[in-house]
């Protein structure tokens, strides 16, 4: 069943992501646990739309997260622990929440494109992008020191502003401590998706960015367990 999800609650950050914590410590042991786990946020869609605070001058080069490189983009989430510069809630990356569609396809659904209704809203509410301090627009550059992480909603309603000028928003009550962004747990999830042969993305996309995260041992083990499927190996 689909839920139209209009609006969101100042503790949506936090909501989604303990969820997506109990859902990824389930895997891959038990994907029927795991279901279960999910299905108080099962079947949402994001249907709302987003108020931007800031405005693009006229004449300037649109700034667009995918001028910052992957690698780098990793960097500035591992660096920052995850956590959004501008609420300060938990965040997780795209590609893990990606590798919890690839799971649970209709449950928690994806779309590349983000186009409306057919994308869970977690990946609105908890997906970080390295946003620029001094933005783009302003001739703010695409170096480390000048990047922050935010969640993607924080991000599109900041537009051109500096991160010092961005109203103030309220800062949901969250323990970081211990907090990864599901990172530890991102390996045990891919393979659960790829035991159920479901794939949103290139069959390269998730080792690289356990490489990208240093998870090197994981990517191994992910790309092992790759060659004994196509194998045909348990």
């Amino acid at each position: 069943m689909t839920i139209e999800i209009h609006t969101l609650p100042e503790d949506a950050a936090v909501h989604y992501s303990t969820i997506l914590a109990t859902v990824a410590k389930a895997l891959p042991a038990s994907v029927t646990v795991a279901e279960e786990l999910l299905t108080p946020i099962a079947g949402e869609v994001w249907m709302g739309s987003l108020t931007l605070n800031g405005k693009i001058a006229p004449g300037a080069a649109e700034r667009s997260p995918r001028a910052v490189p992957d690698r780098l983009r990793a960097q500035v989430f591992l660096r920052d622990g995850f956590l959004c510069s501008s609420c300060g809630g938990p965040t997780v990356p795209r590609c893990i929440l990606v590798a919890i569609s690839d799971v649970f396809p209709e449950a928690f659904p994806y779309y590349a494109h983000y186009r409306r209704g057919t994308v869970h809203p977690a990946y609105w509410v908890l997906a970080p992008e390295a946003d620029h301090t001094l933005a783009h627009a302003h001739g703010g550059s695409s170096g480390m020191e000048n990047l922050t992480t935010m969640h993607t909603m924080c991000n599109a309603r900041k537009s051109s502003l500096a991160v010092d000028r961005l109203p103030a928003v309220p800062r949901p009550a969250f323990d970081s401590t211990g907090w990864d962004g599901l990172l530890s747990h991102y390996a045990d999830i891919i393979l659960a998706g790829n035991a159920h042969r479901r794939r949103h993305s290139a069959s390269g996309y998730h080792p690289k960015w356990l490489w990208y995260f240093e998870r090197a041992a994981d990517a191994a083990r992910v790309r092992q367990a790759q060659a004994c499927r196509d194998a045909g190996r348990p």
